[in-house]
């Protein structure tokens, strides 16, 4: 496609003045139309002594990936050709990266006042390095209010950053949510962290976590590492690691021969998937939820294990143990025991009423014969009534 003399001025005059400009957010779109994740940016004079007054809107850079800064954070600008460059080649839109990291280690917020703020109070005279540090900077009343990250951010001082091995891609957002996608690492230079005890570096591990251990204390300028059995939500995707997870229920695979237990979850190494978290619900809108292994299927909890259906409850198996898996005592089938019974009771029946008639060679009723006869023939008839009421009429066996 040909440009004309006017068009490629202008395109070389944009790629000319084509710049990162610093500055702080002051405001941000919070209608309920779609806004994008617009913001207003007060522009920056890194070597002046006042910012500028011009506000600039800008949208994200990314259309698939943001990361939306607060109120008083620090962002670059980049301005590019308008959606209209077809129309207007001269027409300028901005769009901002992610915000900058201006507080050492801080995850959470990165808030920079204006440079007319003064942030101190009237006898506060901590350096920006104490405050980094975990020195509270604590402001008047008067400037806490008007300076402040975000509308409605709530503010903590516990949102800690994850510590970084060698070659980590972390995520991290600011509320103690992060994505991993590490290694083991049993290098000398670093901290050992809970998984890193596979054989070798390098084998891939990806955490996804939710809350970060809400017990832990002091400065949030240290960094940690995930721990699964106190962090609030965790999934983690391992290939040889082993993660010393305390499960809940301790009870000890009672229900297999010794050959066959399967290893304890602390104990376990190699490639597998471990969610752990307060509740776990599993829940299927339109289809089947199936689970399916190479080896057993194991429910193990501490109270019970409840099944709730208004359909049935069907198990088809080679062999089904109730009770111990030494069970050997076969189950009965109801409705052909039942009518074995009733069988058997009705021949006796027969046989009993007519030795209850027996005559003997004087013509006297054979006693006494005859009345044990006849009172067991009326009791087999109760017998007899009973029998269909000992089958349920839930459970249901092949």
């Amino acid at each position: 496609m040909a440009f004309g003399s006017n068009t490629s001025s202008n395109l070389l005059q944009n790629a000319s003045t084509a710049q990162l400009i610093p500055g702080r957010v002051i405001s941000i779109d919070q209608s309920s139309t779609l806004s994008n994740g617009e913001i207003t940016v007060e522009p920056m004079k890194v070597s002046g002594n006042q910012p500028g007054s011009l506000g600039i809107k800008a949208t994200p850079l990314f259309p698939n990936v943001k990361n939306y800064p607060l109120i008083n954070e620090t962002v670059y600008l980049l301005s590019f050709p308008s959606g209209d460059f077809a129309n207007s080649p001269g027409n300028i839109k901005y769009y901002y990266l992610t915000p900058v990291k201006t507080w050492a280690n801080s995850i959470h917020a990165n808030p920079t006042p204006a440079q007319q703020e003064n942030i101190k109070g009237p006898n506060q005279s901590k350096s920006i390095t104490e405050i980094e540090a975990g020195s509270p900077n604590i402001s008047t009343k008067q400037n806490t209010t008007s300076f402040k990250p975000g509308i409605y951010f709530n503010e903590k001082s516990n949102i800690y950053p994850l510590y970084p091995f060698e070659g980590d891609v972390i995520l991290e957002g600011r509320f103690g949510n992060s994505l991993r996608l590490g290694s083991t690492d049993i290098s000398d230079s670093t901290p050992l962290n809970n998984w890193s005890n596979s054989p070798s570096n390098g084998d891939p591990i990806t955490i996804l976590r939710n809350g970060q251990d809400p017990s832990l204390t002091g400065s949030a300028q240290f960094l940690i590492t995930e721990d699964i059995n106190k962090d609030l939500s965790s999934i983690y995707l391992t290939s040889t690691q082993q993660l010393p997870l305390s499960v809940s229920s301790t009870n000890e695979y009672f229900s297999y021969e010794d050959s066959e237990k399967p290893t304890t979850v602390s104990q376990y190494s190699g490639s597998q998937v471990i969610l752990d978290s307060g509740r776990l619900v599993f829940n299927t809108t339109q289809d089947h939820l199936m689970l399916s292994s190479q080896k057993s299927i194991n429910l193990n909890a501490l109270n019970s294990i409840n099944m709730d259906t208004t359909g049935p409850i069907v198990l088809e198996a080679g062999q089904v143990l109730l009770g111990s898996k030494d069970a050997t005592e076969s189950a009965l089938l109801g409705d052909s025991t039942v009518d074995l019974l009733q069988n058997l009771i009705s021949d006796l029946s027969s046989l009993l009423k007519i030795m209850g008639s027996q005559i003997g060679n004087n013509g006297i009723l054979l006693e006494p014969m005859g009345t044990t006869a006849r009172t067991i023939s009326n009791n087999l008839d109760t017998y007899q009534t009973q029998l269909d009421g000992l089958k349920s009429n839930i459970v249901k066996v092949e």
